[in-house]
This record gives structure tokens, sequence and C-alpha cells, in this order.
């Protein structure tokens, strides 16, 4: 998996220190232009995970992009997990993606013409794989020479108007079921760090090269109410956003919730993340934890994911079912916990 030229080389040690939160993002989107069309059934209020353009009265057109630098240094690895997690979006729509363009920036001038061979091809490899494997059509990009190497895709997608999910149409009473463990933010450091054995080593890069697309399609033949993946903000934070949008509050019991193998005992050790730490700066005042929760619990609920699971909200009568189907088609889900409606909105707490 390592190799002498390594593809994070350019890559400052543990990324940037700090990110946007939603609310900042949001002050800084508010300078924009409000989009007033009726065509336009999602945009940037929500945070959904695409917009949304209803195009007749049973097809409305899904878009979304995302890109980001090397979690890894194996580069055929890094090209499937930076697919999937773009990917995620249109899934995370309860659409299916039809076109495909490639998002790349690499520092050129730093690599040999050899280097960039052995480099870019297999991350674009990885990449196509992934397409491929979705279904959609690879139709082309875009490439800049940057300082560091980024990846990722736009992503078109396509579903019946009245079909589209949404973050905000959870109820009090839902329970919250979500198809993938979390903790991968500490797992990859725990892989840095050499400390992370081969099964667990397997079933972190089997998960994060996962398309979420057979998590939809058996969530399709249950009532989903709201539906949105885990990425960047973590458990807690894409919670928070669903609860905003729905009017109502998170209840989890951290219990409940996957991880994957090694990390409780690498968060306790210390293995968390610089998005972590943003993640809790962000979501820390929407958030009570009961005091019997461990603080690696509370750091593994504000890990930011990888090419993360998706979350549904769906009746409580339903949820047992929905496990069971995943866990059929080789997902390892977590009944996290519920909606409540209460006086204040937004609010997770993990007990």
């Amino acid at each position: 998996m390592h190799k002498e030229n390594k593809l994070t080389k350019k890559v400052k040690a543990g990324g940037c220190a700090s990110k946007i939160s939603s609310q900042e993002l949001s002050s800084i989107l508010s300078v924009l232009q409000k989009n007033n069309s009726a065509n336009l059934l999602t945009d940037m209020r929500n945070f959904e995970d695409a917009c949304v353009y209803k195009l007749s009265e049973d097809m409305a057109v899904v878009q979304t992009l995302d890109f980001f630098p090397p979690m890894l240094d194996d580069p055929y690895l890094f090209g499937q997990i930076a697919a999937c997690n773009a990917l995620s979006d249109i899934y995370a729509m309860g659409a299916t993606p039809t076109l495909v363009l490639n998002i790349i920036g690499f520092p050129t001038c730093d690599y040999s013409q050899d280097e960039l061979q052995e480099i870019l091809h297999p991350i674009l490899k990885g990449g196509a794989d992934k397409v491929k494997e979705s279904g959609a059509l690879l139709a082309g990009g875009h490439s800049i020479q940057l300082s560091e190497p980024i990846y990722g895709l736009c992503v078109t997608g396509f579903a019946h108007p009245k079909k589209i999910l949404t973050n905000g149409g959870a109820r009090s009473g839902d329970s919250i079921v979500l198809s993938k463990p979390v903790g991968t933010g500490v797992a990859l450091l725990g892989l840095k760090g050499e400390r992370l054995l081969e099964p667990t080593i397997n079933q972190l890069l089997n998960n994060m090269t996962m398309l979420n697309a057979s998590a939809l399609s058996v969530a399709q033949d249950f009532e989903i109410h709201a539906l949105t993946d885990v990425t960047g903000f973590g458990l807690i934070g894409h919670l928070h956003e669903m609860a905003k949008a729905s009017g109502l509050n998170a209840y989890i019991n951290r219990t409940q919730v996957n991880t994957f193998d090694q990390v409780r005992g690498l968060a306790r050790e210390g293995f968390v993340s610089a998005g972590s730490y943003s993640n809790r700066d962000s979501y820390s005042e929407f958030t009570q934890f009961d005091k019997s929760v461990p603080l690696e619990d509370e750091d593994i609920l504000f890990d930011p994911q990888t090419s993360g699971g998706l979350l549904f909200a769906l009746p409580a009568s339903e949820a047992n079912s929905l496990m069971e189907r995943l866990l059929q088609k080789g997902h390892i889900p977590s009944l996290v916990g519920n909606f409540v409606s209460e006086e204040q909105i937004g609010r997770v707490v993990v007990q």
C-alpha cells in the first residue's frame, strides 16, 4: 500500500486544522442571490446533498459535485473512495446517477512523467470502475495544476419529482437507521500510524469502497420519510441538519452505533482528527451528552466520515425489517435512535 512516491507526500500532515461549519457556510452563502424558481425543488437552504430541478411532472434532474485530497497512499483505492463519496450524494436524494464528469487537480510540476503515469492513471481508473459499477456514464471532466492532489466527481442523476428524498421529512417517532459504521477518520489515522490490524483494514476499505446504491435499493421497499448521508460533518452534524430541517430533535443511543473495529480503542488513545474537533466546535451548542458517555464516544460521533453510510428516517415499525435487509446485503447497519417533537428543534441528545 505504501510506495516511495506517496500520493500524500505533498499534503500537510493532519490536514487543515479547521473547516467551515454549516453555520459559517450559511453566513457565507447569504450574499448569494436567492432562487425563486418553483422548479428548483432543493438548493442550499437545508444543506441538501444535491440540488434538484423539476424538468416535467414525472422527471427531475439531480446534480452534485464532490472532491477532496487523498486520505491514503494507494491511488487506485483513493479514486474508488472519492468516486463512491461523490456518487453517494445522488443516492442520498433517492435518485440514480446517470452522467459523471471527473474533477482532478495535481501538482504536475512536482512529479516526473513516470510518476504522473503511475499515480494519475490508477486514480482515474479507480473512479471509472466505481462509476461503471453504479451504471452511470463517465462523459469527461476538468483538470488543473494545484499545490496538492484532489479528485472527485460532478454527478448528474434523475428521479421522479415526487420520489425525491430530502433531509427534512423526518416525523416524530421515526427511527434512525445508518447503513455503515462510523469512525473512518479515527481508523484512517490508525492506518497512517500503522496501528490497524489486517481485518480492520479490510473492513474499513471495503466499506469506503462500497456504493450506497444497494442500501438505497433496499430502502425503496420501505416508507422512508427523510434521507441524507454521513460525511464531513460527522454523525452528530448530519443528524443536527436532519433534525433542524424536519423541525424535530434526535435522540441517539451511543451503544447502538456500530463503529469499525479498533476505533473506540484508538480514539481513547487520542487518534482523533482535526475535523472531529472542528465538528465539536460547530455542533456542541446543539448537542447534549449524558454524563455516562465516555469522551472517546463523543469524539467518534463528531468524527468526519469519508464515503459514509446513508441515514434513514422511517416508521419505528419498519426499522428492524430494514436492518435485517441491509444485513443480508452485506451492510453493517445501526439502529441509532429516533426523532422526537419538542419545543426546541435541531438538538441531538446522546444517551
